[in-house]
C-alpha cells in the first residue's frame, strides 16, 4: 500500500479561463519555424524588440508569433497585471501569506516625486538609513572609523548567507573596475567551515572588519561563521572590547545584535517589508557601499530605479519585465519546459545565474495559489547558467543537439573597461553566433549531411544587450529580473515574497542536529537517514 500525502491537482480558475484556454489552443495549432519567420517579416527583429533607458530585449528568435503575444497580453489583462503592478508600488500588501508589503522598489528610489504619498514616512527612514550608510563609509575611508589597535582597515568580511549573501557578492564581482584599492571584500555564507576558514587565513585581524547581516539575527549558518570570526579576532587582539570595533550588524533585531557584542551605533537596520532576495537595495549592502565607494552604490539603485520606473509606466506590450515575464509563462506552460538557461556574456557577471536561482526559484516555485489551493499547472522552472564562452565548452552540446529545447537568455556587454579588441569581438560573435546557431541548426539540407551532425534548429532565444557593465546597467539588470518575477507570480497566481520550503529544512536539521546530541533520538528517524547519520558519528 503507498501512502501518497500529495495535495490534489484539481481543475483551478487560472487553467480553466478563457485566456488561458485561448493559449493552449494556440500552442496545439501553431507551427512555427524561426528561419520562415524572418523570411515572411523582414521587419521581424525590428517588430520584437523593446528598449528601457539602460536595457534592449531582443525576442525575435523565440517561438511566437504575434497572435501568441496577443494572447498573452490577453492572459495578463485577464489576471488584472497592469493594477497587480501599481499594487505592488504603491505598497498594498502583496505578501499575503506574511501580511506585509514588498518595498525593495522603494528602496532604490531616487526621486521623492516617484513615492505614493502613503509610503512617505517608510521612505524618510530609508533615507534616513542611506545617509548612515553613505557617512560609515566615508568615515572608514578618512580613517575616522578605525579597529581597535587604531589601524584603518583594509579588509570587509561579509557574513550572510542567500540573499543576504548572493546579491552583494555577485554585484562586488561584477564591479571589479569600481573597487576601491585600499579596501578589499571578502564574502562568507557556507556553514562548511573551509569558507570561513580559506577567507580568514591571509587576513590581519587589527584591519579587517565583519558585517554580520542576519535579517532575524538568528541564522544557524550566518550566525556560526560570526561565532567563527569573534574567536579569530579574539585569538589575535585577545580583548572582548575589540569586537565592538571590528564587527557592524545589518538587522532587524538591534538587540540581539547588542547582546552578541555589535555597538549599537553599527547596528543597521532591516525592515519587514525586504525580503532577503530583494535586499541588496538595502543595508544589506553596507560591504558595496565601502567596497564600491557610495557613489558607485548609488548608481546601482539609480539603474534599478530607472528600470522600475519603465516597468510601472510602460504599456505592457513595450514592458521589457513583462515581455519576459510571458515568454517564461509561454514555454514553461504550454510547451512544457521545466528548465531556463541564463548564458551572460560578461565574465564579471559569471555568478549572476546563481543570484538568479534564489531569486526566482524561492519566489515563484510554488504549488499552492493564493487563495490556498493546490494548483494544477507548472510553475517556476529551473533556473541554471554559466558565462559564455565557458558555457558552449560544457552544456551547449545539449541546447544543439538535445531531445528537447531550452529557452535561453543570451546577455551580452557590447563594451568591456580593457582595450582588448580581439577578445571583445570573438566574444560577441560567439554570442550571437550561439542564438543564431540555435535558431538555424543544421539540417537535412545540407549536401551529405550525416546524421550525427544534425542540429535541428528552431529553439528560441532571447538577447538582453546593455552597452557596457556599469553600477547602473547593472542595477537595470537585477531590477529587470526581480521585477520579471513579479510579472510571472501574478500569472501564476502564487506569493513570490514567502519561502515556507526554506523554513522546512531548517527545522528537519534541527531535528537531526539534536539526534547528534542524543542518540536515543536516531530511532525516530527514518532507516536510511539513521544509517547515515550513524556513519557520520562514527568518524568523530
Amino acid at each position: 500500500m503507498t501512502h501518497n500525502k500529495t495535495r490534489l491537482r484539481t481543475p483551478t480558475e487560472l487553467s480553466q479561463s478563457a485566456a488561458w484556454q485561448a493559449l493552449a489552443q494556440h500552442a496545439n495549432e501553431l507551427d512555427f519555424n524561426l528561419n520562415d519567420a524572418f523570411s515572411e517579416d523582414l521587419k521581424r527583429a525590428e517588430n520584437f524588440c523593446v528598449h528601457s533607458e539602460n536595457i534592449s530585449l531582443d525576442f525575435s528568435k523565440n517561438l511566437v508569433s504575434e497572435e501568441t503575444i496577443k494572447l498573452l497580453l490577453e492572459l495578463a489583462s485577464q489576471e488584472n497585471l497592469q493594477q497587480k503592478i501599481q499594487d505592488l508600488r504603491c505598497g498594498k500588501k502583496v505578501n499575503s501569506t506574511e501580511d506585509r508589503s514588498a518595498l525593495h522598489s522603494l528602496l532604490r528610489c531616487q526621486n521623492s516625486d516617484d513615492v505614493p504619498c502613503n509610503l512617505s514616512d517608510e521612505y524618510r527612514d530609508i533615507i534616513h538609513v542611506k545617509e548612515k550608510l553613505k557617512k560609515t563609509s566615508n568615515d572608514i575611508y578618512n580613517g575616522v572609523l578605525r579597529g581597535y589597535t587604531g589601524k584603518p582597515f583594509t579588509d570587509i568580511v561579509h557574513i550572510g548567507i542567500g540573499g543576504s549573501d548572493l546579491g552583494p557578492a555577485m554585484v562586488y564581482q561584477a564591479l571589479t573596475p569600481f573597487h576601491r584599492s585600499d579596501i578589499q571584500c571578502h564574502y562568507v555564507a557556507n556553514i562548511c567551515a573551509n569558507d570561513i576558514c580559506e577567507t580568514l587565513s591571509g587576513l590581519d585581524a587589527n584591519s579587517t572588519l565583519f558585517i554580520i547581516a542576519s535579517k532575524s539575527f538568528n541564522t544557524l549558518e550566518t550566525l556560526s561563521n560570526a561565532n567563527t570570526a569573534k574567536q579569530w579576532l579574539l585569538k589575535h587582539l585577545t580583548d572582548e572590547e575589540a569586537v565592538a570595533k571590528h564587527f557592524y550588524a545589518v538587522s532587524a533585531k538591534p538587540e540581539k545584535a547588542k547582546a552578541w557584542g555589535i555597538n549599537t551605533q553599527f547596528v543597521f537596520p532591516f525592515w519587514d517589508f525586504v525580503g532577503g532576495r530583494y535586499s541588496t537595495w538595502s543595508a544589506i549592502g553596507l560591504s558595496l557601499c565601502i567596497g564600491l565607494g557610495y557613489d558607485n552604490f548609488n548608481q546601482l539603485l539609480t539603474g534599478a530605479s530607472e528600470l522600475d520606473q519603465h516597468f510601472f509606466n510602460t504599456e505592457l506590450d513595450k514592458n521589457i519585465p513583462v515581455i519576459m515575464g510571458l515568454l517564461g509563462i509561454w514555454y514553461t506552460n504550454f510547451h512544457q519546459r521545466q528548465a531556463h538557461a541564463v548564458v551572460p556574456y560578461d565574465h564579471r557577471l559569471r555568478r549572476f545565474p546563481q543570484f538568479l536561482q534564489q531569486l526566482e526559484m524561492e519566489s515563484t516555485g510554488k504549488c499552492s495559489n493564493l487563495q490556498n489551493q493546490a494548483i494544477d499547472y507548472d510553475t517556476c522552472p529551473n533556473i541554471w547558467g554559466e558565462a559564455g564562452s565557458n558555457s558552449q565548452h560544457s552544456f551547449f552540446q545539449k541546447l544543439h543537439q538535445g531531445t528537447e529545447f531550452t529557452p535561453i537568455d543570451f546577455i551580452a556587454v557590447l563594451q568591456s573597461p580593457h582595450n582588448l579588441v580581439e577578445h571583445q569581438d570573438w566574444l560577441i560573435a560567439n554570442c550571437l553566433a550561439q542564438s543564431r546557431a540555435l535558431m538555424v541548426g543544421q539540417t537535412d539540407d545540407t549536401p551529405g549531411l550525416e546524421q550525427h551532425k544534425f542540429m535541428p534548429g528552431n529553439k528560441p532565444s532571447s538577447t538582453l544587450i546593455l552597452k557596457e557593465l556599469t553600477p547602473k546597467t547593472l542595477g537595470a539588470l537585477m531590477a529587470l529580473y526581480e521585477q520579471k518575477v513579479y510579472v510571472q507570480s501574478v500569472i501564476w497566481n502564487v506569493n513570490a515574497f514567502d519561502q515556507w520550503g526554506v523554513e522546512l529544512g531548517k527545522k528537519v536539521s534541527n531535528t537531526i542536529k539534536q539526534a547528534m546530541d542524543n542518540e536515543k533520538e536516531i530511532s525516530r528517524l527514518d532507516s536510511s537517514t539513521a544509517a547515515l547519520l550513524k556513519a557520520y558519528l562514527n568518524t568523530k
